[in-house]
This record gives structure tokens, C-alpha cells and sequence, in this order.
């Protein structure tokens, strides 16, 4: 039987020499909101040898609140013929109509090509998603998790064929590269941050975004630092209006990204909520005793998130929890690893006033991480098609 799951790194290396070119459509939310998502839907068709061509399932709003018509969305090229290859994008939810109508679905589900999905936040509806994967024949699947957790996560028998690859949530977009950024003395804030109040049915691993803002904003009071820190979620920025935010500052508060509960059957979200309209006071420790206890860990997942890029793109220092970040960071080489009982707190507060060592930890992350191309996007394009070209190749032997 040939192997189901890679690292990106390694699905790379099977990649032979092959110069056909294909027809793939890849279906995506290309209006949502965060600059990032379109950024990695480029990537993919911008890097891909490939004719790819884009199309969004959803119904998009005007300016004055209605909805457009739904598009319908054909399984054909504009040359006629039918797409080789149709790819699902994580800015698509496959169990919902409004990101995936049934016409498409049914579509899909008959399609004789290749079908490869992009997944990310596979924390929830694990079982459903699944399910709904079979259904639609889905041969390959790109995820954020590690391949520990791979095997972890999708785990039924309907799976196994279906061809796996590890990969980061996101990696370098081109037009961080060479970004015009203001030296750490010439700006005016020493922290900022923005984050968003999680789930609590997600542990304590998602829980540390609140703690880590809570904390920090308590323990900045009454001295003499400014700081810009918010996780409300009307308080959220997008677009080139996030990395101005991020300019403005000497350094920003972060972390890894990821749950430490994964809700396989929805069980779990569903006592949650029910008990917190019931009691709407209910805080995360209440909860987590009542609830969350018994599935805390079953599933680990921490990750770099594109926000650790971009900061350094724009070349502004990190203060985060420690953590693995994927292998890709290194606590005082390429951040400030702030402890999570807060003991280095003023140790970090000393640093965030230096403005020498925190540009020399600035320009190192980026000669290290942005500038040596590690982690340029088009790593995302080449997996696809090195994806497509492994499926091609093995297809007899997976099924």
C-alpha cells in the first residue's frame, strides 16, 4: 500500500519531473475578509505549473446589505472540457449550503477527477467533517495538524486511503517581503496586540489568548510603557490596516496557535453552550470542572500562526508564551519568551525599553526566517501539484 501521510517538506520530494498541465478549479471564499486567506489562495494558483482558475460557491453582499444572486459554479474549464482537478479551501465549510449548495455538492460527489481539500480549525465537527469528506470521494487532504495528529484525528476506517499532508496554516506572503518598516526607536507603542475571545469548549490551549491579555494588561498598570491591547472582537483590524497596527508597535504579544480539546462528535460544544444560556455568569474554571475535565488533551494541537510571520516581516519583536512554534522560532533568538506564570515579567518590560537589542533580535528573525525564502508561500502552489502529481501516480494503489 503506498504512504497516506507526508510533511509538506516530504510530499515535496516525491515530486518527480513531470511538465503536463492540468485544468483545476479551486473553490474558495475569495471576499473574506482577512487579508491573509486571499494571500494563500494566490499562493496556490499563482505558484501551481498548472491552469488554475478560481471560483467562489457563495453569494457575496452589496454595499447595502442584500446578497447577490448564488453563483453556479460548472465543473468546466473555459476550454469546455472537464476540470482534472477541483480543490476545496479551507475558507469553505463544507457542511454548510451557504459555503457549499447542494447543486455543487451533488456535483462534486459525481466528479471522476481528483478532489483534494484544505482544512484548518479541525478542532470541532471532526466526525461530521469526516463523514462529509467520504461522501464527497475527497482523495487528498492538506492540514495544519502534525502527522501525529493526523493519525489521531482521522481516524476512520474511510480515511485511510485518503492521502495526507502536514502543512503549516500559513507561510510567507511576497508582499511582506521588503516591507518599508520604521525602525524599533521611531515607534511610539513598546506593546501591542489583537486577539479574540475563543470557545471556551476549546481548553486551555485556546484559553491562553484571554489569559495572556488579561494578564499582561494587569501587570502593564502604573508603568511607564505605551501599549495598544485588545481581544474584543469589535476592536479587530484587517487588511493594510493590520500591518500598520503592527508597525506601529516595538513589539507584540503572541502565541502558538491551536485547541487542546478536540470535539469529535459535537458533544461537547453542545453541553457548553446549553449550560452557558442557562447560566450566562458561568466563568472558563466552572465550565472547564463541569464540562471539559475528562477531555482535556485528548487532542493537542499548537502551531505557528501567519501572525508570527508577518510580525516579523514588518520587523517587530515578539513577546510570547514558549512553545515548539513548529521548529520554526527559537525563544531569545527570535522572540521574548515570556513565561506563563508571568515570573520574567519585568525582565520583558526591561527589554521592550531597549530599543538596540530589540532591533538586532528584529533584523536577526528576518535574515533567519523571512529573507533565507524557508517559508515563502510558494511552497503551497509546489505541494499541490506535487499532491496531484503522488495521486496520479499511486492511484491504483490507495483505492
Amino acid at each position: 500500500m503506498a504512504q497516506t501521510a507526508f510533511s509538506l517538506e516530504e510530499m515535496l520530494r516525491t515530486s518527480g519531473q513531470e511538465e503536463d498541465c492540468l485544468d483545476i478549479l479551486i473553490l474558495a471564499d475569495v471576499s473574506y475578509p482577512a487579508k491573509v486567506v486571499k494571500e494563500h489562495v494566490d499562493a496556490l494558483s499563482d505558484h501551481s505549473r498548472h491552469r488554475v482558475t478560481v471560483l467562489s460557491p457563495r453569494a457575496t453582499r452589496r454595499k447595502w446589505g442584500k446578497f447577490r444572486k448564488i453563483p453556479k459554479i460548472r465543473l468546466q474549464s473555459d476550454k469546455g472540457g472537464n476540470f482534472d482537478v477541483v480543490v476545496i479551501h479551507y475558507s469553505l465549510c463544507i457542511l454548510f449550503e451557504s459555503y457549499l449548495p447542494s447543486y455543487l455538492r451533488e456535483a462534486l460527489k459525481q466528479f471522476k477527477g481528483l478532489k483534494i481539500q484544505i482544512i484548518q480549525d479541525e478542532y470541532r465537527w471532526i466526525n461530521r467533517m469526516m463523514e462529509e469528506m467520504t461522501h464527497l470521494g475527497i482523495d487528498g487532504l492538506f492540514s495544519s495538524l502534525t502527522i501525529e495528529n493526523l493519525e489521531k484525528v482521522y481516524r476512520s476506517p474511510d480515511m485511510e486511503n485518503v492521502v495526507k499532508v502536514s502543512a503549516l496554516p500559513g507561510y510567507v506572503s511576497k508582499d511582506w517581503i521588503q516591507q518599508d518598516s520604521p525602525k524599533i526607536r521611531e515607534r511610539r507603542r513598546h506593546l501591542v496586540y489583537r486577539g479574540r475571545e475563543l470557545p471556551f469548549w476549546l481548553g486551555h490551549a485556546a484559553r491562553e489568548k484571554t489569559t495572556l491579555t488579561n494578564e499582561v494588561s494587569k501587570r502593564l498598570a502604573g508603568r511607564e510603557l505605551v501599549t495598544d491591547l485588545s481581544s474584543k472582537e469589535e476592536d479587530r483590524i484587517y487588511g493594510d490596516d493590520w500591518i500598520d497596527f503592527m508597525k506601529s508597535g516595538k513589539a507584540v504579544l503572541g502565541l502558538e496557535g491551536g485547541a487542546s480539546i478536540f470535539d469529535f462528535d459535537d458533544s461537547i460544544e453542545s453541553a457548553v453552550r446549553a449550560y452557558q444560556e442557562e447560566n450566562p455568569d458561568a466563568g472558563y474554571e466552572e465550565v472547564h470542572r463541569r464540562f471539559l475535565a475528562p477531555h482535556e488533551g485528548n487532542v493537542v494541537h499548537r502551531t505557528i500562526t501567519p501572525r508570527s510571520f508577518e510580525a516579523i516581516a514588518v520587523r517587530t519583536a515578539q513577546v510570547m508564551f514558549p512553545g515548539e512554534y513548529r521548529g520554526v522560532l527559537e525563544p531569545w533568538r527570535h522572540y521574548l519568551p515570556l513565561e506563563r506564570d508571568f515570573s520574567n515579567f519585568d525582565e520583558i518590560c526591561g527589554f521592550l525599553r531597549d530599543d538596540d537589542f530589540l532591533q538586532e533580535l528584529v533584523d536577526r528573525a528576518y535574515q533567519e526566517i523571512i529573507a533565507s525564502g524557508k517559508y515563502e508561500m510558494s511552497v503551497l502552489g509546489k505541494g499541490m501539484d506535487a499532491m496531484i502529481d503522488y495521486l496520479r501516480l499511486h492511484s491504483q494503489n490507495l483505492n
